[in-house]
């Protein structure tokens, strides 16, 4: 924000005014793992069991044609030789992760589980191994953090025999290595790649090249049916012109199956473009698959120009199961559906019976680059389609990460938001890749990604001051998130400096007698409590508090949080009666305000009883909590962020859990307040 912008106002609790919708913002409420107390779920103190039959593999096994002899080395290497990792290694298009499918899906029988995971990156990698601690024991999957999850199958992993891992799509050697030495004497790994080097003493290397005549020519005939003998023959050379590269084989396949074009024509066709044959170096199949899909895009465009730009924004998320809802904002909903249709049947894409759709990286890496002797690349069509992937996704992103709805959204669409971000250079940031950015960061701080959730801090930061100067209010938000991230990882002190500048910022953007300023002072000393300065946290709560009263009302929900706040610094320094004084006024203001079910209003509740128990009075404190506990399933359901925060409190007069136990700092109700 420039100094001097007028219409500024915060409206909401836990609120910073910034000129217009920024997400969510820091408001001091972090949780330290001193401050948390926890009862844990029956399930979390038992030990990780695998259910029966449990397996993830991907519908790429569903149709498959050939690699016989590929079938049986890795039988050989797995079996007889007794290898525990294999690295299926080779170039995009030639049907690795096929083979890794088929492979995995006739030998279910002898692995428990068969986990498959896309593990492009490291960040994918531990995603996938969280869902794997959440498929065998779903009752964790909203009481532990991602990455105490993640910890959970490492550990079962290490401690069994019998499983089968499948590593798709690894980039690097050493974003695996790691896992390799933890788990893999104990079950089996198989690993795709394109990357060549780095897996001496890893894994033993399969190399696969394209598939031989028979089997090229027999994908073909299995999606074209009843080829007369002079199109035996054109099929068999269209193959060979393909370079017998599946991803092109199938395309070409579909084409003349949804088009009932014979091969011979196709191959007449394909003569247009012989300058996009072959790679001008062994490389990817990019040239190969460019030569197939503009052929199909020609049909298809002609029909419905959509469907060209469907393919071209489908480029820019991940690969993987792109959402039915994100993908219904690319237009008339109708309309992209039938593209989406269209490009399925001729195997541009794939269609899963959801809705989600999932591209090849090869088939991406095509669309996403601008091509001057291709109508259907062309550099402006490309930018259009950059910037309407990044519009849907602000569009389709939940505003928050706290309720459970809001938190399944973000990690199905996580992986995309990731995606897009990583083809755009930070220096061509506009603001609202910043704000993107600024919400993905939220969100990596959730799941505990920290020093990775600081980097997207800083990155939107940089943009912003970039823009718009130092002074940009906005820019200063992006500091409190950086705040936050140091305060979750224990670094208090670094937080406290940082929040200290962003109040000095405020009070210099917006002036030291401003309600958001007062607020940013509450959050400060919400920090400086929990290094022990109660008198200083005290001094600021009270000045915030006053502010906040007179700025905004008594009755304000930034307010009765203020007020909370103070609540909890006075408990901590010994004066439970002022704590209850403040406390019972709170819930008061906000069951009148709010009514008795809203979640503030039971958080009110609960800071209550907590006091109760301080005082000595037990069993008040132990039945408000059983009714607390009733109250909230009856009001907001089980699946309710708050309810689940219940899950994490030990009930009055009993043991809290360790602070070692990996469930610590996971997320729920942001805490006191």
């Amino acid at each position: 924000m420039r100094r001097g912008e007028p219409g500024v106002g915060a409206g909401g609790e836990r609120s910073v005014a910034a000129g217009g919708n920024i997400g969510r913002v820091v408001t001091g409420d972090h949780v330290t793992q001193v401050e948390r107390a926890v009862l844990l779920p029956p399930e979390a103190l038992a030990p990780a069991a695998c259910p029966d039959g449990l397996a993830r593999i991907p519908r790429k096994a569903v149709r498959f044609v050939g690699r016989k002899d590929e079938l049986r080395e890795l039988d050989r290497h797995f079996g007889a030789r007794g290898h525990r990792v294999v690295a299926v290694l080779g170039l995009g298009g030639i049907g690795k992760s096929t083979l890794a499918a088929r492979w995995a899906a006739l030998r279910t029988g002898d692995h428990r589980p068969t986990w498959w995971i896309t593990a492009e990156s490291r960040v994918d990698l531990d995603s996938g191994l969280a869902d794997l601690a959440g498929a065998m024991q779903p009752a964790l999957i909203d009481v532990l953090t991602r990455d105490a999850l993640r910890e959970r199958a490492l550990q079962w992993l290490a401690g069994h025999d019998g499983w089968l891992l499948v590593l798709d799509n690894v980039t690097e050697a050493a974003d695996v290595e790691a896992l390799l030495s933890r788990v893999a004497p104990r079950g089996r790994i198989l690993i795709t790649t394109r990357q060549a080097g780095g897996w001496g003493g890893l894994a033993e290397v399969l190399a696969l090249t394209v598939p031989d005549v028979d089997d090229s020519y027999a994908m073909f005939a299995q999606a074209v049916t009843g080829l007369g003998e002079g199109e035996d023959r054109a099929a068999r050379r269209l193959c060979a012109t393909l370079g017998h590269l599946p991803l092109a084989v199938a395309q070409a396949a579909a084409y003349c199956a949804e088009t009932r074009t014979a091969p011979g024509e196709y191959l007449d066709q394909l003569r247009q473009y012989p300058g996009e044959l072959y790679e001008t170096a062994p490389g990817d199949g990019r040239r190969t698959v460019a030569r197939t899909w503009r052929l199909t895009l020609d049909r298809l465009v002609a029909a419905d120009p959509l469907t060209g730009t469907v393919l071209r924004v489908l480029a820019r998320w991940g690969p993987d199961r792109i959402p039915r809802d994100l993908l219904d904002r690319l237009g008339p909903v109708p309309r992209v559906r039938r593209a989406i249709g269209r490009l399925a049947a001729h195997s541009m894409v794939t269609l899963h019976e959801d809705g989600a759709v999932s591209v090849h990286r090869l088939v991406q890496a095509v669309a996403r680059t601008a091509d001057a002797d291709d109508p259907h690349r062309r550099a402006e069509d490309v930018e259009a389609a950059r910037a309407l992937a990044e519009e849907a996704l602000a569009a389709v992103l939940p505003r928050g990460v706290d309720d459970r709805a809001e938190w399944s959204a973000w990690r199905e669409l996580f992986p995309h938001v990731e995606a897009y971000l990583g083809q755009v250079a930070p220096e061509a940031d506009t603001a609202s890749t910043a704000a993107l950015v600024y919400r993905g960061a939220w969100f990596l701080m959730e799941e505990r990604d920290l020093e990775e959730a600081e980097r997207w801090f800083e990155r939107a930061a940089a943009c912003r001051e970039r823009l718009f100067g130092e002074d940009d209010l906005r820019t200063v938000v992006c500091l409190e998130g950086i705040a936050q991230c140091a305060a979750i990882a224990g670094e208090l002190g670094p937080s406290a400096r940082l929040q200290a500048r962003v109040v000095a910022d405020l009070e210099r953007v917006l002036g030291e007698d401003r309600a958001e300023t007062h607020a940013a002072r509450g959050r400060l000393a919400v920090t400086l409590r929990h290094l022990g300065d109660k008198d200083g946290a005290i001094a600021l709560l009270e000045g915030a508090l006053a502010g906040l009263e007179r700025l905004r009302g008594a009755d304000h929900r930034d307010t009765l949080l203020m007020r909370s706040h103070l609540g909890v610094a006075y408990q901590d320094a010994g004066r439970p009666q002022d704590a209850i004084v403040l406390q019972e006024r709170t819930l008061a203001e906000r069951r009148r305000l709010l009514g008795p079910d809203h979640p503030d209003t039971l958080t009110s509740r609960l800071n209550l009883l907590r006091l109760y128990e301080a005082v000595g009075e037990v069993e008040r404190a132990a039945a408000e909590f059983r009714a607390l506990v009733d109250d909230t399933v009856r009001a907001l359901g089980e699946d309710h962020h708050f309810t689940a925060h219940l899950g994490h409190v030990t009930p009055p007069g009993q043991r809290a859990a360790p602070s070692w136990w990996p469930g610590f700092g996971g997320r729920g109700h942001p805490g006191h307040g």
